[in-house]
């Protein structure tokens, strides 16, 4: 096997691993601490330079265009993929459908994998993603991981729930609510989610990378909690030592009868936010046993997690 799945962390292992996507500040974080190399994408690259000043390599390109993602696997041992789809696009994705948009980049990323020899390929997606699922996104992040599973890659699947960490737009709606004395909620605030710390997805992320009883396997991850918008809202709510918000929620029904209006007007790809309306029925639950067979730390609950992000404590080792 080449360097890149040797397990090596001393200062002669310069393996690079592309990062393709969001969330993964303390991603990035595992992998610099534990020797690797890594090379991150951008489209914008104004907007990512805590990026550089973390230690990583930053280079220009898009999902979309195939030359620039030829030039960002250039000598690369492993991909990390966690593009999030439901977000404003480039100008050159108008012709896709939201699902459309990430097939094609991920086709791309397959082919330039191809051409420079690269094997190991991590992809996150979502609890909830099945074949027969009501969302359009759900569905098509099925149709997406079988692409991949199906390529002649070693690939992992990583399918957490809500991401309990700064940045992220779930969580991030999460503390909006709690901050305030009214919090709006899309749907009925009663859909359940298993939760996890960004770190503990971190820690699966690079801990699945040089293991082959991964390889192509997809695990559903995330903490032994299993909350509601309304109960996440208000435990954050508990912890800023605010009174739980009013919550205000907003029919499933009239947001997907307005959702093509709010595509266009927040610019997001076709279908995107009427897929992520649909979504809004799905309990996010999942079976997270099979992958705490290969990595068996104790993970932060949902208060230990909320703690660790107002309040700075420490994660556990």
């Amino acid at each position: 096997m080449s360097r890149g799945f040797d397990n090596a962390t001393n200062e002669e292992d310069h393996s690079r691993y592309w990062s393709f996507g969001l969330f993964g500040a303390a991603r990035r974080k595992a992998l610099l601490v534990d020797g690797r190399t890594v090379r991150c994408m951008a489209r914008n690259l104004s907007n990512v330079q805590d990026l550089s000043d973390a230690g990583c390599e930053v280079v220009q390109g898009d999902i979309l265009d195939i030359a620039s993602v030829e030039r960002a696997l250039e000598s690369a041992q492993a991909v990390y993929i966690s593009i999030h789809t439901l977000s404003t696009q480039a100008a050159n994705s108008s012709s896709h459908d939201f699902m459309g948009v990430e097939m094609t980049g991920l086709q791309n990323i397959v082919r330039a994998c191809e051409t420079h020899g690269v094997r190991r390929l991590v992809y996150v997606t979502s609890i909830g993603v099945a074949q027969n699922a009501p969302s359009a996104w759900l569905r098509g992040r099925w149709q997406t991981e079988q692409f991949l599973l199906g390529s002649k890659l070693d690939v992992t699947v990583l399918r957490p729930g809500m991401i309990v960490g700064r940045g992220g737009t779930g969580f991030n709606a999460v503390l909006s609510g709690a901050k305030r004395p009214f919090a709006i909620l899309l749907g009925s605030g009663q859909q359940r989610m298993r939760t996890i710390a960004v770190e503990d997805l971190a820690y699966y992320l690079v801990g699945v990378l040089d293991d082959p009883r991964s390889f192509g396997n997809p695990y559903e991850v995330g903490s032994d909690d299993v909350l509601s918008m309304d109960q996440m809202i208000d435990e954050a709510a508990d912890f800023l030592g605010r009174s739980h918000p009013v919550k205000i929620h907003v029919p499933q029904a009239l947001l997907a009868l307005f959702a093509p209006l709010l595509e266009r007007a927040t610019k997001l790809p076709r279908g995107a936010f009427k897929g992520l309306v649909d979504s809004l029925s799905v309990n996010m639950e999942g079976n997270p046993a099979p992958i705490r067979t290969l990595l068996a730390r104790p993970l932060q609950s949902y208060r230990q997690s909320v703690k660790r992000v107002l309040g700075g404590s420490a994660a556990p080792k």
